[in-house]
């Protein structure tokens, strides 16, 4: 089944990191489409996705602070800092 993303209104974007030290995870939340869609690619199935209707509104996901290669590839090439 295709997934089908809700674009939020630009005033409401938002994506937070999270590290929650004494779990060792990095907690990423983003309700941004195409940061996503990047970060399913990467990632693989969000650990929690919040749906309104049939559309997905926003992703998280937990990734282990050993797992490095994820989190350098999540820095390097999801470009989370872009506008």
């Amino acid at each position: 089944m295709k997934k089908i993303y809700k674009e939020p209104n630009k005033r409401e974007t938002e994506t937070t990191m999270n590290i929650l030290y004494n779990e060792k995870i990095l907690s990423i939340y983003t309700n941004k489409v195409d940061l996503q869609k990047r970060l399913f690619k990467i990632l693989g199935n969000p650990t929690k996705e919040y749906i309104k209707g049939r559309s997905i509104t926003g992703s998280s996901w937990d990734v282990s602070l050993n797992e490095k290669s994820k989190i350098s590839k999540i820095l390097l090439k999801v470009n989370i800092f872009e506008l």
